[in-house]
């Protein structure tokens, strides 16, 4: 990978974390391009779009609020990068601190494809998944 491919994919990495940090949804999913493709280790055989990526995003304010991510970690390969961290947050049952591994593919300076790998066990006890 080039100097310049590596700054690039940095600049993407840098502002994915801004935005999931910053809780702005919209500021989320403008860092992807329109015709990506999100997809969870919970909903195997489901690809979510742009605009379905959003109404997650959207519905779960309702039930996961004061989200933190801590313990972020970012490692690049070419054509993309690869996030560590845990998410933090309220839910109806309680607080819940959620592991988890998120695959991103970046093409022309906007990620292309998410592949969310969340500790499935957590969720499903929060409520934060479909059963």
């Amino acid at each position: 990978m080039t100097g310049g491919a590596l700054e690039n994919l940095m600049a993407v990495a840098r502002a994915w974390e801004d935005a999931c940090r910053s809780g702005d949804n919209a500021r989320i999913v403008d860092l992807l391009t329109d015709d990506a493709a999100v997809w969870y280790n919970f909903q195997p055989d489901v690809h979510h779009s742009k605009a379905g990526y959003r109404a997650i995003l959207d519905a779960s304010d309702k039930t996961f609020t004061k989200r933190t991510y801590t313990d972020m970690r970012l490692n690049f390969h070419p054509g993309g990068f690869v996030e560590q961290a845990t998410l933090s947050g309220d839910t109806p049952q309680g607080q819940v601190e959620i592991p988890f591994l998120l695959v991103a593919t970046v093409e022309g300076g906007r990620i292309s494809r998410l592949a969310e790998y969340f500790d499935s066990t957590i969720l499903h006890q929060a409520g934060l998944a479909p059963a």
